[in-house]
């Protein structure tokens, strides 16, 4: 039931040509059903789509990579939720801002940058740092900006002495969650999938799509990583407790099934969904690149997506679709 719903809506993506092809895995307690259908890529030329190849996956970079870690800082008291961001960034241009906002989006951070994909990325960092405002919705809305796990990366790089996020994340997170050798920053170009193609550019194969990452290399929290299915389904079942992993607390993405944001809907790092059936809140993050996870640590159950929407160029039919398959998968697995 619950794979001929889900197998359904994500063929649907496909004959559609919303994205060339699809990876997924349902995980249910200790079994897990992975899949992959479709083409690698439609131009310049069409090849089918391998099972072992690393997707770009955008802002899943927050929750895989830099969640854990502000998990982990917060529970060695390097840094403290409520606390304001300048007690550790004190050149941060908005002194009210705490840990907490920028975790669930609840920063109420504006503010426009000129020619941003011009800038080098000391350039970028500065303007991050400096040209942002507080708006009127900090605090009452959640409204989700990458500016906001940016500037938690480089507040984590300060408490852990300096390193670039995405090494903390390489060097502590990865190896913890035992996903090392199936999640990188730097995968092998040869077997990821690409993304955008035009004629001019040609194919984009290995490079973060995400512009703010691709200027800031390093020192980008917020999208950055590659993976295959299987590093992603390993996370998920860690977050489970259904492999080990060293960094947290066996519970510790249990505990992040509740609101946060003050009755938003927002975890630390993960949206939230509410099962229909049991009302339990489900972990739930995208990528703009066409990932996706769903995840309940207290049924050990999880959905791993991951597409390819922006080849050749994005679909603008993706989310809709995306929001369906997840209502239908909701729906089959507390019905199960």
């Amino acid at each position: 039931m619950v794979q001929a719903r889900v197998d359904e809506g994500l063929h649907h993506l496909v004959t559609s040509e919303v994205t060339p092809g699809v990876s997924y895995a349902i995980i249910d307690h200790g079994s897990v059903l992975e899949r992959h259908f479709g083409d690698l890529q439609r131009l310049p030329e069409r090849k089918p789509l391998p099972g072992n190849y690393y997707y770009d996956l955008a802002s899943l970079t927050k929750v895989i990579g830099t969640t854990p870690l502000l998990l982990r800082a917060l529970l060695d008291g390097l840094l403290q939720l409520d606390e304001p961001l300048v007690a550790v960034l004190p050149d941060f241009s908005v002194p009210t801002v705490t840990i907490r906002q920028l975790a669930t989006h609840t920063s109420g951070l504006e503010g426009y940058i000129p020619h941003r994909d011009e800038l080098s990325a000391p350039e970028l960092r500065q303007a991050f740092m400096t040209q942002l405002h507080a708006g009127p919705d900090a605090g009452r809305k959640v409204v989700y900006r990458d500016f906001n796990l940016l500037l938690l990366g480089w507040a984590l790089e300060k408490v852990y002495g300096g390193e670039a996020i995405q090494d903390l994340i390489s060097d502590r997170v990865l190896p913890a969650f035992g996903i090392e050798h199936t999640a990188s920053f730097v995968p092998p170009v040869e077997m990821c999938v690409p993304t955008t193609y035009s004629v001019t550019a040609g194919l984009r194969q290995g490079l973060v799509h995400d512009p703010k990452a691709a200027i800031l290399g390093a020192h980008s929290g917020a999208a950055g990583l590659f993976a295959q299915l299987d590093g992603v389904v390993g996370f998920v079942q860690a977050a489970c407790n259904l492999r080990p992993q060293s960094l947290l607390p066996a519970d510790w993405a249990a505990d992040l099934q509740r609101d946060f944001s003050g009755g938003l809907g927002r975890s630390i790092g993960f949206d939230l969904r509410r099962g229909p059936i049991s009302g339990r809140l489900w972990l739930y993050h995208t990528g703009y690149t066409g990932t996706f996870f769903l995840i309940d640590p207290q049924s050990q159950s999880g959905l791993v997506v991951l597409a390819n929407r922006v080849h050749p160029d994005v679909h603008p039919d993706f989310l809709r679709q995306r929001d369906i398959i997840v209502q239908r998968y909701l729906a089959a697995t507390e019905s199960a």
